[in-house]
């Protein structure tokens, strides 16, 4: 239990840092010149605890996915492969969704999809560090039997 809330606290801070690095440092200039498409920076802030919100679930529920499906396996291997299909399951999907809807370049969908994806990847990398079952421990011997 104390991996699986340290996992998702750290994958928190992880999703939370990534996204400010992305969106607030790499994209800014993007966002400034597609300014018209976007809330106003007051209205994004009043509603800044909805992305809160929706990150501490994102990470809690990635975290639990993830315990369900470790294997006894090298968890940096892991950690990059729960990566790649997280960003494939959420940030592909997101992004070329919301290029549908949004009128915005589709450089930046691509840069969406190339930043959040390695995001994903170092998500995924720190949850199985942190779930990285210690040998001999009687979660191991279950796993090792539930997986047969």
């Amino acid at each position: 239990m104390k991996k699986t809330l340290g996992a998702i606290v750290a994958g928190f801070v992880i999703q939370m840092t990534g996204l400010v690095l992305i969106h607030s440092v790499w994209l800014k200039q993007d966002y400034i010149i597609t300014a018209a498409v976007w809330r106003a920076p007051e209205a994004q802030t009043a509603r800044i605890w909805a992305m809160l919100l929706g990150t501490l679930i994102y990470a809690a529920a990635a975290v639990l996915i993830y315990i369900r499906g470790v294997e006894p396996k090298p968890w940096a291997g892991q950690g990059v492969r729960f990566g790649i299909l997280v960003a494939l399951v959420t940030v592909v999907y997101s992004s070329l969704s919301g290029w549908v809807i949004l009128p915005v370049p589709h450089m930046l969908v691509v840069k969406w999809i190339a930043g959040e994806s390695v995001l994903c990847v170092v998500f995924g990398l720190v949850v199985a560090a942190i779930c990285q079952p210690v040998a001999g421990n009687s979660e191991n011997r279950n796993l090792k039997i539930e997986n047969r």
